[in-house]
């Protein structure tokens, strides 16, 4: 409608008569033009108190000229105009002035006609000879309200469409409050979403009329500066309906009586709940009532407004998905790629034969996978606190000369080399210009392109081989299945220099003899002489299938029953076995539980040559190849064992004995029966397994009897055993 609730027609009518018969039926009329409820909340408007701007032409020409340049509410069309007649003149005008309502008038012989009119687009049609006044302010006021109808529903056609390809919750929101307000003509419009972080209900998007009525006056919620928050009133209501998820309408001076609000500031209102998004908040300030064309209009908003909504949360959640997925699927292979250099690494550090070849082998396998620009391996001083490099490879440009790094408490040994020793646990810097508390190391890092670190310890059998580094080209490449990943590894380092370690000390010929003086009381071997003030010395150990040890020891100065008394009180020994019992001590056989420090020196390469015991004390030798790690095993030593200390150091050559020399050895052993039952028994068979020759069979051959066969047998074998195992 034009403004000042002026209704303009235009009436194209070419006969003056039936013009001036329109025009007195319009001013005797009673009945209201238009129940259109217009957007505007500035004053109390009544349906039908509209004048009435009646405007004739007698030309569709001039009448196309008009609908241009003036604004018309509703057109009375003529179809026999001097210039054009019948459907085609309806035609004309519909395709000039789409969006204007027509009511066709037509003659009695037109009737037809008239039907064909509205088929084609003309709200209603008339016939001249049977218009009354009422008749004709009906058909129009019915033509206005259809022709608004479609207007609406068309609009709420074009609204779906682009709410389902919005891609943002406030773009949704915004859209459907302009389409509430300018197509359904509702000037309070809102909508509110759930807001999961605070528990309730928050403005998205709303009218301006709405923001003046509906929201607090100290708009903003707690620790969300800027953000409007719903006046407590109106938090009520749309609280109501978001929690029961019913639609609520207060329409007509019919308030919703579950409402409990006489001072709601909305004269009718309809809110609709957005199922878990939030609600949909329409009506108006002064017209108590809503056609009902306008709730299903609005209900139909509300609808797509919701279904929007949750089209765009599936399609985020898909999204995240896809993201999710996507990042699995880098992070899987990347974890094939570390996995495939990680076999790559093990093959170089089983084929390695030094310690050295297996450190440089690691640093240049790990800086062939194109992610690692730079790996270094570095041993622990504990007396000095630092370590020193063994091995590198990769982008380094004098990286290690540029920057300090200690093991100690201090700024220098906070990184992630200091910690992985002290706390032997890996350690992983994500992004190194964020997380490197050292500013040196955050410069020097950043020139060479160093992103993210990882410091592995490399350990086995609670001893520290050493400390391996990487550094990556980006950011978070270290995940936790990479993390796993590379623990293995570094304990898979550690055990091979274990292994090359012990192989050489078996090996050398040169040795270094260590001498321990031990007061540990949590030892079992010194609580046990402390307890029975006897004597103990270390006679042998076997290695036990299961990984445990075997120890055979012998005690002196206390009774085998006491002996086993004691041990059925050990937490460290099982399974005590009396071996035997000679004159002046008693040997017995034992199982000792981890940790123990026979298995911390053989898993370190390091053979025990003695140890004994005495009122609580002992003595401990050792032996290592000359060049194994000798400082670095005597403070693994201490730190395990701290009330020990080491009170000689010598280095020795190792005597090596050839096979004649171990011949001729055995043979001064021997007696000559002895010499002579062994090397028969032994080229006849009988330690074959089936035996080619019985006991029985040997013995006849050599002219003896069996149990006398047996005896010089088994003297010969406990020589040949002794020389071997103990001397």
């Amino acid at each position: 409608m034009t403004a000042d609730d002026e209704l303009r027609i235009l009436l194209v009518e070419d006969n003056s008569g039936d013009a001036r018969l329109i025009e007195e039926m319009l001013r005797e009329t009673s009945v209201p033009l238009s129940s259109i409820e217009r957007g505007s909340d500035g004053g109390a408007d009544d349906a039908g108190t509209e004048t009435v701007d009646l405007h004739r032409v007698d030309r569709l020409e001039t009448a196309l000229e008009e609908l241009t340049e003036t604004a018309v509410d509703v057109v009375l069309l003529d179809l026999g105009l001097p210039d054009s007649s019948g459907l085609e003149t309806l035609t004309t005008v519909l395709e000039h002035s789409a969006t204007v309502p027509i009511v066709v008038l037509t003659g009695l012989s037109d009737e037809r006609v008239g039907v064909r009119a509205v088929q084609q687009g003309a709200q209603a049609y008339l016939v001249k000879d049977e218009i009354s006044s009422e008749l004709l302010t009906r058909s129009l006021r019915h033509a206005l309200e259809r022709h608004h109808r479609e207007t609406q529903l068309t609009a709420l056609s074009t609204v779906s469409r682009e709410l389902m390809s919005m891609t943002s919750f406030d773009d949704i929101a915004e859209r459907a409050v302009v389409a509430a307000a300018e197509s359904l003509d509702f000037p309070v419009a809102m909508v509110c979403r759930y807001d999961t972080d605070h528990g309730e209900l928050r403005p998205l998007a709303a009218t301006d009329r709405a923001e003046s009525l509906l929201l607090a006056e100290d708009s903003t919620g707690d620790g969300d500066e800027g953000s409007p928050r719903l006046s407590s009133a109106c938090a009520e209501v749309v609280g109501r309906a978001f929690a029961t998820n019913r639609v609520v309408v207060d329409s007509d001076g019919e308030t919703d009586p579950a409402s409990g609000d006489d001072e709601f500031p909305l004269a009718s209102r309809i809110v609709f709940p957005l199922a878990t998004h939030g609600v949909f908040l329409l009506g108006s300030a002064t017209s108590p009532s809503i056609p009902s064309p306008g709730v299903d209009y609005a209900k139909i908003l509300a609808t797509n407004t919701q279904a929007a909504f949750e089209r765009l949360e599936r399609e985020q959640r898909l999204q995240e998905r896809e993201a999710e997925l996507e990042s699995q699927t880098e992070s899987l292979e990347r974890l094939n790629e570390i996995n495939a250099m990680i076999r790559d690494v093990v093959q170089g550090v089983v084929h390695a034969t030094t310690r050295s070849e297996i450190e440089q082998a690691v640093c240049d396998r790990l800086v062939d996978a194109d992610s690692f620009r730079f790996a270094w391996i570095g041993v622990h001083d504990a007396l000095t606190r630092t370590l020193t490099p063994r091995a590198r490879a990769g982008v380094e440009d004098g990286f290690l000369e540029s920057v300090t790094i200690t093991t100690d408490e201090s700024q220098t040994g906070r990184g992630p080399v200091g910690t992985a020793v002290r706390t032997r646990d890996l350690q992983v810097v994500d992004d190194a210009m964020r997380d490197l508390s050292h500013p040196p190391w955050r410069e020097e890092t950043r020139k060479r392109g160093y992103r993210s670190i990882a410091s592995i310890p490399l350990v086995y059998a609670e001893t520290l081989y050493g400390v391996l580094t990487i550094y990556a080209d980006r950011p978070g490449i270290f995940t936790d299945r990479v993390q796993a990943v590379l623990s293995e590894l570094g304990e898979t380092i550690a055990h091979a220099i274990n292994a090359v370690e012990s192989k050489k000390a078996l090996i050398s010929d040169r040795v270094v003899e260590l001498k321990f003086q031990v007061r540990d009381a949590d030892l079992a071997f010194l609580e046990l002489t402390d307890a029975l003030e006897c004597e103990f010395a270390f006679e042998s150990v076997v290695p036990r299938t299961d990984d445990r040890l075997r120890v055979f020891f012998s005690t002196c100065g206390a009774s085998v029953d006491d002996v086993v008394a004691f041990a059925g009180g050990s937490l460290a020994i099982d399974d005590l076995t009396l071996v035997a019992e000679r004159e002046d001590d008693c040997v017995f056989e034992c199982t000792l539980r981890e940790p123990n420090v026979v298995s911390f020196c053989l898993e370190q390469g390091v053979t025990v040559q003695t140890l004994t015991a005495e009122n609580g004390a002992g003595h401990l030798t050792v032996e290592l190849s000359s060049d194994a790690d000798v400082r670095g095993f005597a403070e693994r030593f201490q730190t395990m064992y701290p009330e020990s200390s080491l009170v000689a150091s010598r280095e020795d050559e190792r005597s090596v004995q050839t096979r004649q020399a171990f011949q001729t050895t055995l043979e001064d052993l021997l007696t000559d029966r002895q010499g002579e039952v062994l090397r028969t028994a032994f080229f006849s068979g009988y330690f074959e397994s089936p035996r080619a020759s019985s006991g029985r069979d040997v013995a006849a051959t050599l002219d003896i009897t069996q149990p006398t066969f047996n005896h010089h047998l088994r003297a010969a074998l406990r020589k040949l055993l002794t020389l071997l195992y103990v001397e």
